[in-house]
Parts: structure tokens; C-alpha cells; sequence
């Protein structure tokens, strides 16, 4: 086993024990806060970026330590102020994340539209040239590429943006109400449900959020209640027996369940089975498109013309679009939790259900647990949880003072809460870019460590989606991937991300007091026998964090195998920092 080996090894060890112990005992202290002090308020800052941002890049930590805390986050929770038009201008690489659905569905349309192709392409009626052509064409069709696409996306944001906020809740509130990129047409359904039912509320009220993700396609396909119907004696309009013989369905409580267990009240939230049959009588009828679109989408087909792939007319954006469907509707009365829904209420009922369930205690309650869950620690205060509840029935509902009451009460910056999480996969890897400002020109290539790491974006099957707690990341095997990545990563086998060494070099020639003048790129970083431009490296890095045990470790390692360059030496070194127990840690 050699020398770098060996340290990984202990690392690794060091990784499994000391999160164990961290998620047994509570935070390793690896902040100090307490009297108002200088030191005191960068802990403070560093803290705050650990948990509401993808990483404390120095600019960032300085930006909070001049503005403070309350303007820094205020500055935050008004994203359409910040400037993000280099992120735009990134996005142009990840086109089918910011589509319209009208435009997204041309490009990739339904699966059975292309089959015609696939049979050619698949048999031997043309010649091998064309089948190649078509092949690659149908490439370009490939919803694989929305999701590719949709992981680009969330990665270049995380990375880049300057409204780090919002993207960390835009994630939060998306596996809130999550919806699997691959169940059928969700695929073609995500961007749009992220852009136009998550990102634009998530500072806004939390019942338009619900509204807004009960009505859009994605969750209606995903939850089925798209195909959800009251028995024929139940409706307002009887379907004729022509209509009534191609309507199979009945009544489906998949999304009324989750309605109210994962998005409103929360499983003890005080309603019973009788209420969830009464929530879904009352969005029997909540589905999208007319009968017409929907048969056009299915029965339409590509065809091969005169050489060229040729794709069918048909407006799958009006096939996907909300539509309560009133003859599918239950007229009944309905009582839910004590209220009552006089008969023949139609499709404003359930507008009416949806308030009123978003705004109950119950779901002030649970909403505020799973913040305080997510950002704070696995088993939260329980004042903090009674403070966030109580802000979130003051306002209404507000999203923007319960996250603001989060990232500004006492609770959250208590010593025991710094440093008690381990990073969530998504967090990981994209703080590892976010840190060494890496230059990603294929995102691409983090889609498969993603998905090893067990957090692949947009592909969590289960309503609840991706874990809230940290104590899901913490096991060996996980630990052992999460440095295989960092050293992938640093040693370029992860062809399309790389650290970018001169903006690394810049942050340490910084702290050096301009003494590493000659680093040229990042084989450079961490001379064997520097001392200071390891510590600062680390210091990068791991700012606020006491790596003096970390450091001595790489320095045992490069010591006992001296590295053959430069570059060599460097390249252990960043690996073990980024795999390092320290790193783990938030």
C-alpha cells in the first residue's frame, strides 16, 4: 500500500468514525462562537454560507462580514435584484432546462412518436449511411437530454449563481414536492414544473406554491390524478355510454394521501382515512387537456421523408395543459377535517380545499420542522420549530420571513449546530466546485458520480424525495465514494470538470501576503515542502475550520512517499483535503 494510500485510508477511517461520533454526540465544535467578537462574527458568516449556500467562497464570507447578516439576506430573498446574467448566459449550454413546454415537446417529443424511426433504424430497409444519420437524429430527440439538460442546469447555478439563496430552496422545496423525471411524461413535464411552479414561489406564499404544483401536469401524471373520476351516480354532467365505456378509471387518492401527509399537514396532522377519500372526491376532474389533444398526442407519429426525419404538427403544449374536466367531477358534498363543501362546488372547491389546508397549524408545524430538519440539524430545537410555526401563521404563510427567521434566530447559530451535518451528495460535489471555482464545460460527466453517491437530481422515485436529514450520508460505503470522487476529480479523470488553479493560486498568493507569486495553475498548489501553502490551501478550503490534524496527516504522507513533482504532490494533497472529514462536514 503506498504512502497516499495510506492516508486516504486514514482519512477515510477518520471520515467514518468522526461522523459516527458527530451524529451520535452533535457538532464537533469546529466553530467557536459565543462573545461579539471580530472572530465571533466570520464564524458566524462562514456558518451561515455553510447552510445557505453551496459553499463559503471567500468573496462571499467577506461580502456577508461587510453588509452583515440581515442586509446579506435581505439582499438574498430579493433574487430578481441580483445580477445573474453570467448564469444565463451559461444556461444557453443546457437549452431543454429553460424551454417552454411548447418548445421542449417539438424537440422531444413523446416516446411512441419516434418509434416509427427506431423500427427503421433497427431493421435493414435502408442503407447503413442512413441508419447512422437517423440514429444520430433520433440522439438529438432523446429525452435523456432533458434530464442531462436539467442536471447541467442545477450544477451551473449551484456553482455560479449569485442568488445562492434561492437555489438552495428552489432544491428544498422541489424534493418537497418532488415528482420523478422518470415516470413516462414527466420527463418532457420537470423543466417547466421547476420554473413555473417552484423557483417563482419559493419566497413567495406557501398556498400558491401548493395551488400551483396540484395544477401543473407534472404532478398530476406523477401522483395520478390526472385520471382520477367520480362514479357516473356522483357527477354533475352523466357521460354518455359511448364516453362512459372509455373511462375505466375511479377515484385515486395517491395525491390526496400525499397532499396532505408530505405537502400540508404531515402524517400526524390530525385527518383521517375519511378525509383523504373527501380530498380526493374533491379534485376528481383535476387532469390537463381536452380529450382531442390527448388522442393526438397518442396517435401521432414521425415518418421518414425524402431522406429526412420529418416530426408530426401537433400542439403537445395544449395536451398538457391544466383542465378541470367537469364531467369527471364529484358533485357531492364533502366534509373535510370539519369543514364542509356544499354540493356542486366544481373545480373552485378544491382551489378552496388547498387554502385551507396550507394555511392549517398543523401544516405551519410540519413546514417548519422540515426547515429546521434541512438546515439546522436531524432532530431540530423544538423552540425553533414553535418559532418558525408561529412566524408561518403570522404571516400567512410567508416564505420569505420563515426563511428569514430561520437563517436569522439565535438557534441556528448555537454552537452545537455548526458543523453537525454531513453534506447531502448534491451539496458535496457541488461545493467541491463551487470552492475550487472549477470550469465545467460537460456537466455531463457528474451525472453517473451523482448517481453513485445516491443523490442524482430530478431521480428520486418517492413522493418524499431526496432525505432531509443527514444521517442518510453517513455510512462507510458512501464515505469511501465521496473520496473516490475528490480524487477523480483532481486528477482529471472526470473529463469535463477541472479545478481552475489560477483562481485558486489568486486566493493563496492572498493569504500568503503575495508570497506564491510563481504558482502557475493547480498541479501547483501545494508545494511538499510548504507548509504555508498547504495551510492556506486548507484554509480555502475549510475556511473557519481548525485543519491543523488534517494538515499534518498530508504532510506525513508526502514526506514518507515524496511525490515526483510538483504536480504530483499537489494533486495528493487536494484530494485528501476534499475527501477529508473536514470537507464532509457543514
Amino acid at each position: 500500500m503506498s504512502a497516499f494510500e495510506r492516508a486516504s485510508l486514514h482519512i477515510t477511517i477518520l471520515v467514518v468514525l468522526g461522523l459516527g461520533v458527530l451524529l451520535v454526540l452533535g457538532s464537533a465544535g469546529v466553530f467557536a462562537y459565543g462573545q461579539e467578537t471580530p472572530g465571533a462574527d466570520r464564524a458566524r458568516a462562514i456558518h451561515l454560507l455553510q447552510r445557505a449556500t453551496y459553499g463559503p467562497r471567500a468573496e462571499s464570507i467577506d461580502a456577508v462580514l461587510s453588509i452583515g447578516i440581515d442586509d446579506w439576506l435581505d439582499r438574498q430573498l430579493r433574487p430578481e435584484r441580483i445580477d445573474d446574467s453570467e448564469v444565463e448566459r451559461l444556461l444557453t449550454a443546457a437549452p431543454a432546462a429553460s424551454m417552454t413546454l411548447a418548445e421542449l415537446l417539438r424537440q422531444y417529443p413523446p416516446g411512441q412518436v419516434l418509434q416509427p424511426i427506431r423500427e427503421l433504424v433497427g431493421g435493414d430497409s435502408l442503407p447503413a449511411d442512413e441508419r447512422r444519420a437517423l440514429r444520430r437524429e433520433l440522439g438529438e430527440h432523446s429525452m435523456r437530454n432533458i434530464l442531462a439538460d436539467l442536471t447541467t442546469a442545477r450544477l451551473t447555478r449551484a456553482v455560479y449563481s449569485e442568488r445562492q439563496l434561492e437555489e438552495m430552496m428552489t432544491a428544498f422545496w422541489f424534493d418537497h414536492f418532488n415528482v420523478f423525471w422518470g415516470k413516462g411524461a414527466t420527463r418532457s413535464l420537470v423543466p417547466d414544473y421547476e420554473d413555473n411552479a417552484i423557483r417563482p414561489h419559493v419566497f413567495g406564499k406557501f398556498e400558491d406554491m401548493v395551488l400551483a404544483t396540484a395544477q401543473h401536469p407534472a404532478m398530476l401524471f406523477y401522483l395520478d390524478n390526472f385520471q382520477s373520476m367520480a362514479p357516473v351516480t356522483q357527477r354533475a354532467t352523466r357521460p354518455t355510454p359511448e364516453q362512459q365505456s372509455r373511462r375505466q378509471g375511479g377515484l385515486n387518492e395517491n395525491y390526496a394521501r400525499e397532499l396532505m401527509e408530505l405537502h400540508t399537514l404531515g402524517v400526524n396532522g390530525g385527518y383521517t382515512q375519511e378525509d383523504v377519500v373527501d380530498v380526493a372526491r374533491i379534485l376528481t376532474g383535476w387532469s390537463f387537456g381536452g380529450a382531442g389533444n390527448r388522442m393526438d398526442t397518442r396517435q401521432a407519429r414521425a415518418s421518414y421523408e425524402d431522406g429526412r426525419l420529418v416530426l408530426p404538427e401537433v400542439d403537445y403544449a395544449e395536451a398538457y395543459r391544466f383542465r378541470f374536466r367537469s364531467p369527471l367531477h364529484d358533485a357531492g358534498e364533502k366534509t373535510v377535517m370539519g369543514h364542509y363543501f356544499a354540493p356542486g362546488g366544481g373545480q373552485q372547491e378544491g382551489v378552496e380545499l388547498i387554502r385551507m389546508l396550507a394555511r392549517h397549524p398543523s401544516t405551519a408545524r410540519h413546514i417548519a420542522t422540515q426547515l429546521a430538519t434541512r438546515f439546522v440539524a436531524d432532530e431540530p430545537p423544538e423552540a425553533l420549530v414553535d418559532h418558525l410555526a408561529e412566524v408561518f401563521l403570522a404571516t400567512s404563510g410567508d416564505l420569505r420571513e420563515v426563511t428569514r427567521a430561520l437563517f436569522t434566530s439565535d438557534a441556528f447559530y448555537h454552537a452545537d449546530i455548526a458543523g453537525n451535518r454531513v453534506k447531502s451528495p448534491l451539496l458535496l460535489v457541488a461545493s467541491t466546485l463551487r470552492l475550487t471555482h472549477a470550469r465545467m464545460v460537460d456537466v455531463r460527466v457528474l451525472m453517473e458520480p451523482l448517481r453513485s453517491l445516491g443523490e442524482a437530481p430530478y431521480l428520486a422515485e418517492p413522493p418524499t424525495g431526496y432525505p432531509e436529514t443527514s444521517a442518510q450520508w453517513a455510512s462507510s460505503g458512501a464515505m469511501l465514494s465521496r473520496m473516490n470522487f475528490a480524487t477523480s476529480y483532481v486528477t482529471g479523470a472526470l473529463r469535463g470538470v477541472a479545478p481552475d488553479g489560477d483562481r485558486l493560486r489568486v486566493e493563496i498568493r492572498e493569504r500568503d501576503g503575495g508570497g506564491l507569486t510563481n504558482v502557475a495553475n493547480v498541479a501547483s498548489l501545494a508545494s511538499p515542502t510548504s507548509l504555508a501553502s498547504l495551510t492556506n490551501l486548507a484554509a480555502v478550503l475549510l475556511p473557519g475550520t481548525d485543519a491543523s490534524e488534517l494538515i499534518a496527516i498530508i504532510q506525513d504522507d508526502l514526506e514518507a512517499n515524496p511525490p515526483e513533482d510538483t504536480s504530483q504532490g499537489s494533486t495528493r494533497a487536494l484530494s485528501l483535503i476534499l475527501g477529508s472529514p473536514e470537507f464532509q462536514r457543514h
